[in-house]
């Protein structure tokens, strides 16, 4: 505790030369001391919702610094994004999961397997994390992951992908899409059957599950007998296009960060920064958008892309966008949890109906008090463990049809 009080004093000396921000750093600098500390004493005390809204007051101010320090140039853009998110390692996984950590391809891909200790069936979840594509690692949700593995009691996978901008579009959707071949390859190995495969992903990693999804159903070239198409899909919050910011749920919704994240995510830079989310930028409409937002819109067809070259001209790829999709027949029956005070909730209704007019099997569940992010909190938010019961049942439900 020590060395905290030390580092968030220099830190307070290091701005003092800005009087403008002084206020809130040192504002923010006793939040976090006092909030680390309620924290770690209400964990040990096992009081699970006031530690979890102490931990959301630690990120909260240790973002604060974050953002002061980027005003500053100290750091870069992407390193303030990043670090108060290592706060999170501070949760604590599940106690009846064991972990290993794996690499595979070459060690370019790294990977946790989780395995409870009750293991209902021999189905597979592949996981991939949110963060914007750009900040979580599967590291940061070890602690939800294994809730995830316990209460599916199933082994499960976490991806972790490369990121953007380091690694922007496809990598990080290749790097799922892997893990899925690779873990059908090695069913015997992981006492799974390849032929049950279920994949998971919250926010950003909600849209490179249900990329992968499309990817391995459109992947001609795969043996089906060696690779079977995947069980079902959950993703929860996800973010699914950039086509229209300006409409629904993203009405007065601050949208900075979400135009930044698919900006880093498809051209690796922020050249996209006030091209996400403007339909102006696309030669038509989307099939999903006449179909199932605004039956009367009028104009050309989008004719969209299926692609994995990276380029800064994917914003109408299918791989990128999956609510794209002019053709959904063939998806797994999917399970949509969205929020209602989330700017990208229609991202998750949209893909829902537009699954559901397509002839696809959907459960579609929207939560209205809670807030984006809330479901990586399973072992300390009873709001967040009721839905994660719920999408147990529905991949136990579909895995052993």
């Amino acid at each position: 505790m020590r060395r905290l009080w030390v580092l968030l004093a220099l830190l307070t000396i290091a701005v003092c030369y800005s009087p403008m921000i002084l206020t809130y750093v040192l504002s923010a600098t006793c939040l976090i001391a006092v909030a680390l500390m309620l924290y770690k004493k209400f964990i040990r005390k096992n009081k699970e919702s006031l530690a979890a809204l102490f931990l959301s007051v630690l990120l909260d101010q240790i973002a604060l610094i974050c953002r002061t320090l980027r005003y500053l140039n100290f750091v870069s853009d992407v390193e303030s994004l990043r670090a108060p998110n290592y706060m999170t390692l501070l949760l604590k996984p599940h106690p009846e999961v064991t972990y290993e950590r794996m690499q595979i391809k070459d060690d370019t891909i790294n990977m946790m397997v989780y395995r409870p200790k009750v293991i209902k069936n021999d189905g597979l979840i592949v996981y991939a994390h949110g963060g914007g594509w750009v900040m979580f690692t599967a590291r940061m949700f070890h602690s939800a992951v294994s809730w995830i593995a316990h209460e599916c009691q199933m082994v499960t996978i976490s991806v972790d992908y490369r990121r953007p901008p380091e690694h922007p579009f496809p990598t990080p959707l290749l790097d799922v899409h892997y893990t899925v071949l690779w873990a059908q390859l090695n069913a015997q190995k992981l006492g799974i059957d390849a032929s049950k495969v279920v994949l998971m992903g919250d926010s950003s990693g909600g849209n490179l599950a249900a990329a992968a999804t499309t990817l391995h159903r459109d992947d001609k070239e795969l043996d089906k007998h060696s690779f079977p198409a995947i069980r079902a899909q959950v993703l929860i919050y996800p973010v699914l296009q950039s086509y229209n910011y300006s409409y629904g749920s993203y009405i007065e919704k601050d949208l900075t960060n979400l135009r930044k994240y698919v900006s880093y995510y498809i051209a690796g830079d922020l050249s996209l920064n006030n091209k996400a989310g403007d339909p102006a930028q696309y030669k038509g409409v989307p099939a999903y958008w006449s179909a199932v937002v605004d039956t009367s819109v009028t104009g050309k067809d989008l004719a969209v892309k299926r692609s994995l070259e990276s380029s800064p001209d994917n914003l109408d790829n299918v791989y990128a966008f999956p609510l794209l999709d002019d053709d959904p027949n063939g998806l797994p029956p999917t399970f949509v949890l969205a929020l209602t005070r989330d700017a990208i909730r229609d991202d998750g209704e949209h893909y829902a109906k537009w699954l559901e007019y397509s002839g696809v099997r959907v459960k579609y569940v929207e939560e209205s008090q809670a807030n984006h992010g809330f479901m990586f909190l399973y072992g300390t938010d009873e709001c967040a463990l009721s839905y994660l019961k719920s999408l147990a049942k529905f991949v136990w439900q579909n895995v052993e049809e």
